[in-house]
């Protein structure tokens, strides 16, 4: 379902109260976007990661992991998607994607926590 900035930014302090365990996979040119045949600049990146930093008036997220920081500018994407998979599988509670121009995708999953 698309969800509003506001709802994005609610949901991202919810998992940095609960410390939440996200997983971030990343790539650019979204392979569901855009064919392989393009030219130019192409990476992936994925990483556990967990909220660590929100600056909702600037519209700024930050979240930390083993292989360092990433910074996202939510104000500048085009789409937020949320999916609550609690009831479906057992390896992913929710996901978020965030979709920029240029074919840039984000999609973080929420972990369960492990005991």
């Amino acid at each position: 379902m698309i969800i509003s900035l506001e709802e994005t930014f609610a949901l991202l302090n919810k998992w940095k109260e609960e410390s939440a365990l996200l997983f971030v996979n990343a790539e650019s040119p979204f392979r569901e976007m855009r064919g392989l045949e393009d030219s130019g600049v192409r990476w992936t990146m994925t990483q556990p990661v967990r909220v660590s930093k929100i600056e909702t008036e600037k519209g700024f997220v930050e979240f930390e992991g083993p292989a360092g920081n990433l910074s996202l500018s939510l104000k500048r994407c085009r789409a937020l998607v949320y999916e609550d998979y609690r009831h479906s599988t057992p390896d992913t509670l929710s996901v978020l994607l965030i979709f920029f121009s240029f074919d840039e995708a984000f999609l973080l999953r929420e972990l369960p926590l492990q005991k």
